[in-house]
């Protein structure tokens, strides 16, 4: 697939990993979806605009915005775990002199933790990205220094430490903190 920041249709696209799936968005998500993201130890470590407390209809809004974001520059796509959406993952392509770049965030709900699942998503992801996205040249995540779960989940499946933009976010406990650029480069 190639783009020029137009729009990509990632509607039918469905990953399979070892232990979960990499899916779109359904309606019979949201229960999952506000009791897996309804949870501080998760949204302390992402942007404001990842609410909390996730309510009933900040996760009508998601669905309703994924499905309509199918033909789009961006994909986010549920992990799928025992046949629960427990988290999600997507990749935000760049536009104009951006177009080969594309960031990348992810989140999974606490009780799914420690169980290489986000390894497995993060390297899923990436793989697809690089395979479909023929213009892809470099795919990039900016944790929080204060998120060491995903610091070591980017440099277990590859990426490089970058830089570190000092003092650049505030969490929501108003902590000001450093954010860390980690990138993967197509060889």
């Amino acid at each position: 697939m190639t783009y020029s920041s137009g729009k990509l249709d990632f509607s039918q696209v469905r990953l399979v990993g070892s232990n979960l799936i990499l899916r779109t968005w359904k309606l019979v998500d949201k229960h999952s979806l506000i009791e897996n993201a309804n949870n501080l130890n998760i949204s302390i470590n992402l942007r404001d605009q990842f609410p909390y407390p996730y309510t009933e209809k900040h996760a009508d809004e998601w669905i309703k915005m994924t499905a309509t974001s199918i033909f789009s520059t961006n994909c986010y796509f549920a992990i799928e775990v025992e046949n629960k959406a427990v988290g999600g993952i997507g990749i935000m392509l760049g536009e104009d002199v951006h177009r080969c770049t594309a960031e990348f965030g992810y989140w999974l709900g606490e009780s799914y933790w420690n169980r290489g699942l986000m390894s497995e998503a993060v390297r899923l992801m990436k793989d697809y990205a690089f395979d479909s996205l023929l213009q892809l040249q470099r795919l990039h995540a900016d944790p929080f220094s204060s998120n060491i779960a995903s610091v070591k989940v980017l440099e277990k499946v590859g990426f490089q430490f970058e830089g570190r933009l000092r003092k650049s976010v505030i969490n929501r406990n108003g902590e000001i903190l450093d954010q860390l650029v980690y990138s993967f480069i197509r060889e």
